[in-house]
């Protein structure tokens, strides 16, 4: 008869209330909803707010170094895909926040953060150099020009109106007997040129797919730490830092790979019209001479 009570007891009394999440764990569950959608720049700003929501405490640098740099790579994916330089000054104001923060710590503590805030900020703010202005929050806000005026030529001077107008309309032509009606067969700088300039281009175009190979496993295995840290929880130090250099390595390769592939292109385009030129220059460069012979007059052609 004593178990009735106590089974009564258990069915009846109220369930524990759950613990509510905190508002950083709320933007960071949007920060990676967005993120899978696809929606770049409105993740990178969750990540922002749920950065700036992190309570005080001893292990809450390692969240909002994470938070912080997630949010600098959405806000560069987002600049990727739409060439727009207002994520990129997002970017600006959330790094300079963070460094502000990490002043207010000793001169010795968490050097990775530093060099990685320093690292970011000389790789962006070239990029959007006079191109955001303050706003009406800590953000910065991207604009056409920074004084807002349309770009506009300076007035020609009148030297060079009057250059312009007693320049003939057709330059003169010269005589096809000023130059040589054939060049050397031993001399042909547009061959040796353009095979030079072909191969400086492969070489460059070999490096650039290397880098671009070693950006997608970085990437890789930062979505896969992502992945095992889901939103929400704390993440430990070592894998904080981790995630930090596995990033820092990534942006690295592809920027490599963008600085080599647009050599790589022009140096191969260029490589390929020189040859181009050369065997043009070899179909129509032919000289044609008269000989005596024993039967009369004999015509030959030279290439």
């Amino acid at each position: 008869m004593m178990l009735l009570p106590v089974f009564l007891a258990v069915v009846l009394s109220p369930a524990p209330a759950e613990t509510p999440a905190e508002p950083w764990q709320v933007h960071a569950a949007e920060c990676q909803r967005r993120k899978a959608a696809g929606e770049h720049a409105e993740a990178g700003d969750a990540c922002r707010r749920a950065f700036e929501a992190v309570p005080e405490g001893p292990e809450s640098f390692d969240q909002r170094s994470l938070l912080a740099f997630s949010a600098v790579r959405l806000y560069k994916k987002a600049y990727k895909a739409s060439n727009d330089v207002a994520p990129l000054c997002s970017a600006v104001a959330l790094l300079r926040t963070f460094e502000a923060q990490l002043a207010t710590l000793p001169p010795d503590d968490r050097p990775a953060d530093r060099a990685g805030v320093a690292d970011a900020l000389r790789e962006i703010e070239p990029r959007i150099a006079g191109m955001c202005t303050d706003g009406s929050s800590d953000d910065l806000v991207a604009v056409g020009r920074p004084d807002g005026k349309p770009k506009t030529d300076p007035p020609a001077s009148p030297a060079q109106t009057s250059a312009a107008v007693a320049q003939p309309a057709h330059p003169e032509k010269t005589p096809t007997t000023d130059r040589p009606s054939i060049r050397s067969r031993e001399h042909r700088p547009f061959r040796i040129a353009g095979w030079t300039t072909l191969g400086v281009g492969l070489a460059l175009g070999g490096g650039a797919i290397a880098m671009l190979v070693k950006g997608a496993a970085m990437d890789m295995q930062v979505d896969s730490l992502n992945a095992t840290y889901p939103a929400g929880t704390m993440i430990p130090h070592a894998e904080a830092q981790r995630f930090h250099d596995l990033t820092r390595e990534g942006e690295r390769a592809n920027d490599l790979a963008l600085g080599l592939g647009v050599p790589a292109l022009a140096l191969f385009i260029s490589g390929v019209t020189l040859l181009g030129i050369d065997a043009h220059q070899r179909r129509t460069d032919r000289r044609f001479a008269v000989h005596p012979g024993p039967a009369g007059l004999r015509l030959t052609m030279e290439f």
